[in-house]
C-alpha cells in the first residue's frame, strides 16, 4: 500500500509538473505574443515620431529659407534707396561746394585788395 501511495504520489507529481509547464508554456506564448505586438507598436509609434519631427524639421527649413529671402529682399531695396539718397546728396552737397568755393575766392581777393591799399 505504501508503495502504491508513493507511485500515485509520483505520477500525480509529474502529471502536475507537466500541468504547470504545460501552462507556463501557454502564458510565456501569450505575453511574448503581448511583447510582440508591444514591440511592434512602439516601433510603429516611434516611426510616427521620426516622420513627425523629420516633417517639423522641414517646416522649420523652409521657414527659415523663406525668412532669409524677405530679409535679402528688403536690404537690398533699402540699399537701392540709400544709393539714390546717398548719390543726390553728394550732388548737391558739390553743387553748393563750387558756388561757396567762388565766394570765399572773390572774399580772398578783396581782403587781398583791402591789405594791399591799406599797406
Amino acid at each position: 500500500m505504501k508503495k502504491l501511495f508513493i507511485y500515485a504520489s509520483v505520477v500525480g507529481l509529474a502529471a502536475g509538473v507537466v500541468y504547470w509547464l504545460c501552462k507556463k508554456g501557454e502564458s510565456n506564448t501569450a505575453t511574448s505574443q503581448a511583447v510582440d505586438k508591444k514591440v511592434d507598436f512602439e516601433t510603429n509609434t516611434q516611426e510616427e515620431e521620426n516622420l513627425q519631427n523629420t516633417n517639423a524639421v522641414e517646416e522649420m527649413y523652409q521657414a527659415k529659407s523663406e525668412s532669409v529671402q524677405a530679409v535679402y529682399e528688403r536690404h537690398s531695396e533699402a540699399s537701392s534707396i540709400m544709393k539714390d539718397a546717398y548719390s543726390n546728396i553728394m550732388e548737391d552737397f558739390t553743387e553748393d561746394f563750387s558756388g561757396e568755393n567762388d565766394t570765399d575766392a572773390k572774399d580772398e581777393n578783396k581782403e587781398v585788395i583791402i591789405n594791399s591799399e591799406s599797406v
